[in-house]
């Protein structure tokens, strides 16, 4: 197996949950709906990884997967 180079930094990983939710009723939906996913990311690892409040993200998913990254 080839060595990691020097300057390669660790992948930080975090071992989450994905929690429920609801969508409230609005005015233009009269019910609230079932419940929904819900992940909430916060923590200083995030700055660690280079995200910084305010930043706009750009988030792919695909079936098991998220990929988040700064725009």
């Amino acid at each position: 197996m080839a060595k990691p180079k020097p300057t390669a930094r660790n992948p930080i990983r975090k071992r989450l949950h994905v929690g429920t939710t609801i969508y409230p009723a609005t005015a233009t939906r009269y019910r609230e709906s079932g419940p929904v996913p819900y992940i909430r990311l916060c923590g200083h690892w995030l700055a660690t990884a280079g995200f910084s409040p305010a930043d706009a993200l750009d988030v792919v998913a695909t079936p098991g997967k998220l990929v988040i990254t700064r725009v």
